[in-house]
């Protein structure tokens, strides 16, 4: 059969039998370059399925840095509310410290003022009493001068 295949062949020419040789080799040629050309796509479509899973996994990590600092934020947004809580009340409680104290100081101010005043009138009614005593002395020493000389 292999015989026939090679006369039957050769009736056609050497032209004919290159043609076919060429052409098998041409089909050869293109198969081994379809399967080279979808080995290609198949490696570029995997390089692209890594590039994709890597770009999601990044987007995952960019996602999860955003809700971190976003939950960071809010944690530092509350401590700073219950430090200005704390502040507030402070300041609560240093002004009225404060005013207690005011008032505690216009008390003593007018106790001072009562006190200043107690003094002066009692320092003018010692003048006065030691203006009698000294009355009353003078007298009594009159009256012994007067029994001395009488005696």
């Amino acid at each position: 059969m292999g015989e026939s295949i090679v006369s039957h062949a050769a009736a056609f020419g050497p032209e004919w039998f290159l043609m076919t040789v060429v052409t098998v080799g041409l089909g050869i040629f293109a198969k081994l370059l379809l399967d080279e050309f979808r080995r290609n796509n198949e490696r570029k479509a995997e390089l692209e399925s890594k590039r994709d899973e890597r770009q999601a996994e990044l987007e995952s990590q960019r996602e999860a840095r955003k809700r971190d600092e976003l939950n960071e934020r809010a944690k530092r947004d509350r401590e700073r509310s219950v430090m200005e809580g704390r502040i507030a009340a402070q300041m609560e409680r240093s002004n009225n410290i404060s005013e207690s104290l005011q008032a505690t100081v216009e008390s003593l101010r007018a106790s001072n003022d009562a006190l200043h005043s107690e003094i002066k009138e009692s320092r003018a009614h010692s003048h006065d009493m030691a203006s009698k005593v000294n009355h009353i002395y003078d007298r009594v020493d009159l009256i012994y001068e007067k029994e001395n000389r009488n005696d």
